[in-house]
């Protein structure tokens, strides 16, 4: 098992996909506001960055729509096969 996996992750505000290699050992919570802080500076005149954002199922499965547990670690969705590579994601 490699230590991260590609995400597709797709900002509302700018209507465009984004893929980041997030590592196993971060929280969902950690990973979102990291790729938030990112996508605040590649998109600051459309995005800002903030410490309440979320991600949120954009797959059929397990369920679309279905925010991600932030607690949740990416390693245990890994291996619970919630997350694989290419998972489509939104940053909300």
């Amino acid at each position: 098992m490699t230590d991260k996996v590609l995400l597709s992750v797709t900002l509302p505000a700018t209507g465009r996909s984004y893929e980041f290699r997030v590592p196993l050992c971060l929280t969902v919570e950690a990973a979102a506001r990291l790729m938030s802080g990112i996508l605040a500076t590649t998109e600051s005149a459309l995005y800002e960055a903030s410490d309440d954002v979320d991600l949120m199922y954009l797959d059929e499965l397990p369920v679309r729509g279905g925010q991600l547990n932030p607690n949740e670690t990416i390693r245990a969705l890994v291996e619970q096969g919630a997350l694989v590579d290419g998972s489509h994601l939104a940053l909300v």
